[in-house]
C-alpha cells in the first residue's frame, strides 16, 4: 500500500489528524524529528574522525 508523510503545524494538528486515524482504524506509526539539527552534527562529527588504528593497543599497567 502507498504510505504518505504529514507535518502538522502544532499539537492540535497532530491530536486531529491522529483522532482521524484512529477512528478510521487506519494504522499508521510515529517518529519523532526532535533534535534533527543535533542529531545531523553528531553524524558529521563521527564520519569526520580519523578511523582507529590497524594496531591492537598495549594493556596499561603491565
Amino acid at each position: 500500500m502507498e504510505s504518505i508523510i504529514v507535518h502538522t503545524k502544532n499539537a492540535m494538528e497532530l491530536t486531529a489528524v491522529k483522532a482521524m486515524l484512529k477512528e478510521m482504524n487506519i494504522e499508521f506509526e510515529k517518529f519523532h524529528m526532535r533534535n534533527n539539527f543535533h542529531n545531523k552534527k553528531v553524524v558529521e562529527k563521527i564520519k569526520s574522525q580519523k578511523p582507529a588504528s590497524a594496531r591492537p593497543s598495549k594493556p596499561k599497567g603491565l
